[in-house]
Protein backbone atom coordinates (compact mmCIF):
# COMPACT_ATOMS: atom_id res chain seq x y z
CA UNK A 1 0.00 0.00 0.00
CA UNK A 2 1.45 3.35 -1.06
CA UNK A 3 0.99 6.24 1.35
CA UNK A 4 0.91 9.88 0.28
CA UNK A 5 3.23 11.13 3.03
CA UNK A 6 2.98 14.76 1.91
CA UNK A 7 -0.81 14.70 2.16
CA UNK A 8 -0.69 12.92 5.53
CA UNK A 9 1.74 15.46 6.99
CA UNK A 10 -0.33 18.36 5.66
CA UNK A 11 -3.52 16.99 7.22
CA UNK A 12 -1.75 16.17 10.51
CA UNK A 13 -0.50 19.77 10.88
CA UNK A 14 -3.80 21.26 9.74
CA UNK A 15 -5.84 19.21 12.22
CA UNK A 16 -3.42 19.50 15.15
CA UNK A 17 -4.59 21.30 18.29
CA UNK A 18 -1.09 22.77 18.59
CA UNK A 19 -0.42 26.00 16.68
CA UNK A 20 1.71 25.68 13.56
CA UNK A 21 2.70 28.34 11.05
CA UNK A 22 5.06 28.39 8.08
CA UNK A 23 6.90 31.43 6.75
CA UNK A 24 9.11 32.04 3.76
CA UNK A 25 12.79 32.86 4.24
CA UNK A 26 11.90 36.54 4.82
CA UNK A 27 9.58 35.62 7.67
CA UNK A 28 6.27 36.25 5.87
CA UNK A 29 3.53 33.82 6.86
CA UNK A 30 2.34 31.57 4.03
CA UNK A 31 0.39 29.08 6.15
CA UNK A 32 -1.20 28.87 9.60
CA UNK A 33 -3.33 26.02 10.89
CA UNK A 34 -6.73 26.40 12.56
CA UNK A 35 -5.21 26.09 16.05
CA UNK A 36 -3.04 29.14 15.35
CA UNK A 37 -6.13 31.06 14.21
CA UNK A 38 -8.06 29.97 17.30
CA UNK A 39 -5.27 30.81 19.75
CA UNK A 40 -4.39 34.22 18.27
CA UNK A 41 -7.82 35.37 17.09
CA UNK A 42 -6.47 36.18 13.61
CA UNK A 43 -7.92 34.52 10.52
CA UNK A 44 -5.73 33.10 7.73
CA UNK A 45 -6.58 36.04 5.49
CA UNK A 46 -5.53 38.52 8.18
CA UNK A 47 -2.12 36.96 8.75
CA UNK A 48 -1.17 35.76 5.29
CA UNK A 49 1.76 37.78 3.97
CA UNK A 50 2.34 39.30 7.42
CA UNK A 51 5.23 38.44 9.75
CA UNK A 52 4.83 36.89 13.23
CA UNK A 53 5.61 40.35 14.63
CA UNK A 54 1.84 40.78 14.34
CA UNK A 55 1.55 38.91 17.65
CA UNK A 56 4.51 40.53 19.42
CA UNK A 57 3.62 41.44 23.00
CA UNK A 58 6.30 44.03 23.70
CA UNK A 59 7.42 41.93 26.68
CA UNK A 60 10.73 40.96 25.06
CA UNK A 61 13.57 43.29 24.11
CA UNK A 62 15.14 43.65 20.66
CA UNK A 63 18.05 41.37 21.65
CA UNK A 64 15.61 38.49 22.13
CA UNK A 65 14.28 38.75 18.58
CA UNK A 66 17.75 39.42 17.17
CA UNK A 67 18.98 36.21 18.78
CA UNK A 68 15.96 34.37 17.34
CA UNK A 69 16.75 35.48 13.79
CA UNK A 70 20.50 34.96 14.13
CA UNK A 71 19.83 31.39 15.27
CA UNK A 72 17.39 30.31 12.55
CA UNK A 73 19.24 32.07 9.69
CA UNK A 74 22.24 29.86 10.37
CA UNK A 75 20.00 26.81 9.98
CA UNK A 76 19.77 26.06 13.70
CA UNK A 77 16.58 25.40 15.63
CA UNK A 78 15.32 28.09 18.01
CA UNK A 79 13.34 27.18 21.12
CA UNK A 80 12.20 29.44 23.95
CA UNK A 81 9.32 30.39 26.18
CA UNK A 82 7.68 33.50 24.74
CA UNK A 83 4.85 35.88 25.62
CA UNK A 84 2.68 36.81 22.64
CA UNK A 85 -0.41 38.96 22.19
CA UNK A 86 -3.76 37.93 20.71
CA UNK A 87 -5.83 40.08 18.39
CA UNK A 88 -7.97 41.20 21.34
CA UNK A 89 -4.86 42.34 23.24
CA UNK A 90 -4.77 39.42 25.68
CA UNK A 91 -1.29 38.11 26.48
CA UNK A 92 -0.52 34.40 26.41
CA UNK A 93 2.60 32.35 27.05
CA UNK A 94 3.75 29.46 24.84
CA UNK A 95 6.80 27.35 24.16
CA UNK A 96 7.92 28.49 20.72
CA UNK A 97 9.96 26.24 18.43
CA UNK A 98 11.14 27.43 15.00
CA UNK A 99 12.75 24.91 12.66
CA UNK A 100 14.47 26.04 9.44
CA UNK A 101 13.41 24.01 6.39
CA UNK A 102 16.23 23.31 3.92
CA UNK A 103 15.59 22.58 0.27
CA UNK A 104 18.57 21.71 -1.91
CA UNK A 105 20.83 22.64 0.97
CA UNK A 106 19.42 26.15 1.35
CA UNK A 107 17.07 27.48 4.03
CA UNK A 108 13.87 28.34 2.15
CA UNK A 109 11.19 28.24 4.84
CA UNK A 110 10.66 28.21 8.59
CA UNK A 111 8.06 26.17 10.44
CA UNK A 112 6.96 27.48 13.83
CA UNK A 113 5.25 25.55 16.60
CA UNK A 114 3.56 27.15 19.62
CA UNK A 115 2.64 24.85 22.50
CA UNK A 116 0.37 26.10 25.28
CA UNK A 117 2.18 25.82 28.62
CA UNK A 118 -0.24 27.70 30.89
CA UNK A 119 -1.00 24.50 32.80
CA UNK A 120 2.70 23.72 33.17
CA UNK A 121 3.45 27.24 34.36
CA UNK A 122 0.68 27.00 36.96
CA UNK A 123 2.10 23.70 38.16
CA UNK A 124 5.60 25.22 38.37
CA UNK A 125 4.21 28.15 40.36
CA UNK A 126 2.46 25.83 42.82
CA UNK A 127 5.61 23.72 43.18
CA UNK A 128 7.70 26.79 43.99
CA UNK A 129 5.02 27.97 46.44
CA UNK A 130 4.94 24.53 48.07
CA UNK A 131 8.73 24.45 48.43
CA UNK A 132 8.68 27.93 49.96
CA UNK A 133 6.03 26.90 52.47
CA UNK A 134 7.96 23.75 53.39
CA UNK A 135 11.11 25.79 54.04
CA UNK A 136 9.11 28.27 56.08
CA UNK A 137 7.51 25.46 58.07
CA UNK A 138 10.92 23.93 58.84
CA UNK A 139 12.35 27.22 60.06
CA UNK A 140 9.19 28.08 62.03
CA UNK A 141 9.14 24.62 63.61
CA UNK A 142 12.69 24.95 64.94
CA UNK A 143 12.04 28.42 66.37
CA UNK A 144 8.67 27.44 67.85
CA UNK A 145 10.19 24.34 69.47
CA UNK A 146 12.93 26.39 71.15
CA UNK A 147 10.51 29.10 72.34
CA UNK A 148 8.08 26.47 73.59
CA UNK A 149 10.81 24.92 75.75
CA UNK A 150 11.72 28.36 77.11
CA UNK A 151 8.09 29.27 77.88
CA UNK A 152 7.51 25.94 79.59
CA UNK A 153 10.33 26.76 82.01
CA UNK A 154 9.07 30.34 82.52
CA UNK A 155 5.46 29.28 83.14
CA UNK A 156 6.47 26.51 85.53
CA UNK A 157 8.78 28.83 87.45
CA UNK A 158 6.24 31.65 87.65
CA UNK A 159 3.56 29.27 88.96
CA UNK A 160 5.90 28.16 91.76
CA UNK A 161 6.88 31.76 92.56
CA UNK A 162 3.21 32.89 92.62
CA UNK A 163 2.33 30.24 95.17
CA UNK A 164 4.93 31.68 97.56
CA UNK A 165 3.72 35.28 97.32
CA UNK A 166 1.08 36.98 99.47
CA UNK A 167 -2.23 37.59 97.71
CA UNK A 168 -2.34 41.33 98.43
CA UNK A 169 1.28 42.09 97.56
CA UNK A 170 2.23 44.13 94.42
CA UNK A 171 4.68 41.37 93.51
CA UNK A 172 1.82 38.86 93.47
CA UNK A 173 -0.15 40.99 91.02
CA UNK A 174 2.93 41.40 88.81
CA UNK A 175 3.62 37.67 88.80
CA UNK A 176 -0.01 36.92 87.85
CA UNK A 177 0.21 39.32 84.90
CA UNK A 178 3.54 37.82 83.81
CA UNK A 179 2.10 34.32 84.02
CA UNK A 180 -0.97 35.37 82.03
CA UNK A 181 1.21 36.94 79.33
CA UNK A 182 3.44 33.86 79.14
CA UNK A 183 0.42 31.58 78.69
CA UNK A 184 -0.93 33.81 75.92
CA UNK A 185 2.40 33.59 74.11
CA UNK A 186 2.33 29.83 74.61
CA UNK A 187 -0.93 29.73 72.65
CA UNK A 188 0.76 31.59 69.80
CA UNK A 189 3.65 29.12 69.87
CA UNK A 190 1.14 26.25 69.74
CA UNK A 191 -0.39 27.76 66.59
CA UNK A 192 3.06 28.00 65.03
CA UNK A 193 3.79 24.39 65.92
CA UNK A 194 0.55 23.35 64.24
CA UNK A 195 1.66 25.21 61.09
CA UNK A 196 5.05 23.49 61.27
CA UNK A 197 3.29 20.13 61.84
CA UNK A 198 5.06 19.56 65.15
CA UNK A 199 1.74 18.60 66.77
CA UNK A 200 1.25 14.94 65.88
CA UNK A 201 -2.19 13.47 66.44
CA UNK A 202 -2.98 10.00 67.73
CA UNK A 203 -6.68 10.50 67.01
CA UNK A 204 -6.57 9.89 63.25
CA UNK A 205 -9.22 7.42 62.15
CA UNK A 206 -11.49 6.74 59.20
CA UNK A 207 -14.46 9.10 59.38
CA UNK A 208 -17.42 10.41 57.42
CA UNK A 209 -16.61 14.04 56.66
CA UNK A 210 -20.28 14.93 56.24
CA UNK A 211 -21.07 13.71 59.76
CA UNK A 212 -18.04 15.52 61.16
CA UNK A 213 -19.22 18.81 59.67
CA UNK A 214 -22.87 18.32 60.66
CA UNK A 215 -21.75 18.12 64.30
CA UNK A 216 -19.90 21.39 63.81
CA UNK A 217 -22.69 23.45 62.20
CA UNK A 218 -24.30 24.79 65.42
CA UNK A 219 -20.92 26.01 66.64
CA UNK A 220 -20.19 27.67 63.28
CA UNK A 221 -23.54 29.46 63.30
CA UNK A 222 -22.97 30.78 66.81
CA UNK A 223 -19.45 31.82 65.81
CA UNK A 224 -20.49 33.91 62.79
CA UNK A 225 -23.63 35.43 64.33
CA UNK A 226 -27.24 35.80 63.21
CA UNK A 227 -26.55 38.24 60.33
CA UNK A 228 -24.65 35.60 58.38
CA UNK A 229 -26.47 32.55 57.07
CA UNK A 230 -24.58 29.25 56.93
CA UNK A 231 -25.55 26.65 54.34
CA UNK A 232 -24.23 23.08 54.39
CA UNK A 233 -24.28 21.41 50.95
CA UNK A 234 -22.96 17.85 51.38
CA UNK A 235 -22.36 15.33 48.63
CA UNK A 236 -24.13 12.04 49.10
CA UNK A 237 -21.28 10.07 47.52
CA UNK A 238 -18.28 11.46 49.38
CA UNK A 239 -15.57 8.96 50.34
CA UNK A 240 -14.49 8.58 53.93
CA UNK A 241 -11.10 9.98 54.91
CA UNK A 242 -8.58 9.23 57.63
CA UNK A 243 -8.72 12.31 59.83
CA UNK A 244 -8.37 13.68 63.32
CA UNK A 245 -11.92 15.02 63.60
CA UNK A 246 -11.04 17.65 66.20
CA UNK A 247 -8.24 19.04 64.04
CA UNK A 248 -10.39 19.14 60.90
CA UNK A 249 -13.17 20.84 62.87
CA UNK A 250 -10.65 23.43 64.07
CA UNK A 251 -9.47 24.02 60.48
CA UNK A 252 -13.04 24.59 59.25
CA UNK A 253 -13.78 26.89 62.21
CA UNK A 254 -10.71 28.94 61.31
CA UNK A 255 -11.94 29.21 57.71
CA UNK A 256 -15.47 30.25 58.69
CA UNK A 257 -14.04 32.78 61.14
CA UNK A 258 -12.00 34.19 58.28
CA UNK A 259 -15.15 34.32 56.13
CA UNK A 260 -17.02 36.14 58.87
CA UNK A 261 -14.34 38.83 59.00
CA UNK A 262 -14.50 39.22 55.21
CA UNK A 263 -18.27 39.79 55.20
CA UNK A 264 -19.35 43.34 55.92
CA UNK A 265 -22.72 43.09 57.65
CA UNK A 266 -25.07 40.44 56.29
CA UNK A 267 -23.90 37.62 54.06
CA UNK A 268 -23.67 33.93 53.38
CA UNK A 269 -21.20 31.13 53.99
CA UNK A 270 -21.53 27.91 52.02
CA UNK A 271 -19.80 24.73 53.19
CA UNK A 272 -19.66 22.11 50.45
CA UNK A 273 -18.31 18.56 50.37
CA UNK A 274 -17.61 16.44 47.31
CA UNK A 275 -15.18 13.90 45.89
CA UNK A 276 -12.82 14.32 42.94
CA UNK A 277 -10.65 11.87 41.08
CA UNK A 278 -7.75 13.97 39.82
CA UNK A 279 -5.82 12.35 36.97
CA UNK A 280 -3.46 15.20 36.09
CA UNK A 281 -0.97 17.30 38.03
CA UNK A 282 -1.80 20.33 35.90
CA UNK A 283 -4.93 21.29 37.81
CA UNK A 284 -5.84 21.71 41.46
CA UNK A 285 -4.83 20.09 43.78
CA UNK A 286 -1.84 19.49 41.45
CA UNK A 287 -1.56 15.89 42.62
CA UNK A 288 -3.25 12.77 41.29
CA UNK A 289 -5.61 10.53 43.25
CA UNK A 290 -8.99 10.44 44.96
CA UNK A 291 -9.73 13.34 47.28
CA UNK A 292 -12.55 14.22 49.63
CA UNK A 293 -13.01 17.98 49.40
CA UNK A 294 -14.28 20.49 51.95
CA UNK A 295 -14.93 23.88 50.36
CA UNK A 296 -15.81 27.00 52.34
CA UNK A 297 -17.25 29.84 50.25
CA UNK A 298 -18.33 33.32 51.29
CA UNK A 299 -19.71 36.39 49.54
CA UNK A 300 -17.40 38.78 51.35
CA UNK A 301 -14.82 41.20 50.01
CA UNK A 302 -12.57 38.52 48.56
CA UNK A 303 -8.78 38.19 48.75
CA UNK A 304 -6.46 40.82 47.26
CA UNK A 305 -4.63 39.18 44.35
CA UNK A 306 -1.28 40.17 45.83
CA UNK A 307 -2.19 38.30 49.05
CA UNK A 308 -3.24 34.93 47.63
CA UNK A 309 0.29 33.49 47.41
CA UNK A 310 1.06 34.60 50.99
CA UNK A 311 -2.31 33.86 52.61
CA UNK A 312 -1.17 30.75 54.54
CA UNK A 313 2.11 32.20 55.81
CA UNK A 314 2.35 32.73 59.59
CA UNK A 315 1.65 36.29 60.77
CA UNK A 316 0.55 37.36 57.29
CA UNK A 317 -2.80 39.11 57.46
CA UNK A 318 -4.85 41.51 55.35
CA UNK A 319 -6.85 42.61 58.39
CA UNK A 320 -6.40 45.90 60.18
CA UNK A 321 -3.85 46.11 62.96
CA UNK A 322 -5.17 44.47 66.10
CA UNK A 323 -7.90 42.58 64.22
CA UNK A 324 -6.00 39.33 63.76
CA UNK A 325 -2.75 37.50 64.48
CA UNK A 326 -2.24 36.06 61.00
CA UNK A 327 -2.07 32.53 62.47
CA UNK A 328 -5.58 31.23 61.73
CA UNK A 329 -4.96 30.28 58.10
CA UNK A 330 -1.41 29.08 58.75
CA UNK A 331 -2.91 26.68 61.31
CA UNK A 332 -5.31 25.43 58.63
CA UNK A 333 -2.33 24.82 56.34
CA UNK A 334 -0.48 22.85 59.05
CA UNK A 335 -3.52 20.74 59.95
CA UNK A 336 -4.26 19.85 56.33
CA UNK A 337 -0.62 19.04 55.53
CA UNK A 338 -0.53 16.88 58.67
CA UNK A 339 -3.29 14.82 57.03
CA UNK A 340 -1.34 14.49 53.78
CA UNK A 341 -3.73 16.93 52.11
CA UNK A 342 -3.65 20.28 50.33
CA UNK A 343 -5.42 23.61 50.79
CA UNK A 344 -5.86 26.41 48.26
CA UNK A 345 -7.48 29.83 48.24
CA UNK A 346 -9.09 31.66 45.33
CA UNK A 347 -11.60 34.40 44.59
CA UNK A 348 -15.14 33.86 43.40
CA UNK A 349 -17.06 35.89 40.81
CA UNK A 350 -18.63 38.37 41.15
CA UNK A 351 -17.40 38.58 44.76
CA UNK A 352 -16.25 36.45 47.64
CA UNK A 353 -13.60 33.87 48.36
CA UNK A 354 -13.24 30.10 48.32
CA UNK A 355 -10.99 27.86 50.42
CA UNK A 356 -10.71 24.21 49.38
CA UNK A 357 -9.32 21.47 51.61
CA UNK A 358 -8.30 18.32 49.70
CA UNK A 359 -8.02 15.23 51.91
CA UNK A 360 -6.82 11.90 50.47
CA UNK A 361 -9.80 9.56 50.36
CA UNK A 362 -9.63 6.43 52.49
CA UNK A 363 -11.02 4.45 49.54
Amino acid sequence: MVHDITRILCQAITQSDISYFITDKDGKIIFANSAFEKNTGYSSKEIEGKTPSLIKSGKHNSEFYQNLWNTIKTGSKFKSRIINKKKNGQLYTVMLSIQPVRIDGEVRYYIGREEDIEGLMQLESKLIESQKMESLATMTGELAHNFNNLLTVIIGSMELISEELKEDSPTKKLSVELLKSAKEQAKTIKQLMIFARKQNSSEIKEADINETLRDLLPLIQSQVGSKIRVFFIPSGTIYKARIDENQIKQAVLNLTSNSKDAIDGTGEINILTYTINNQTEEKEPYHTGNFSVIEVQDNGSGIPESAIEHIFEPFYTTKQKGKGTGLGLSSVYGIVKNHGGYVYASNLKPKGASFKIYLPSAK
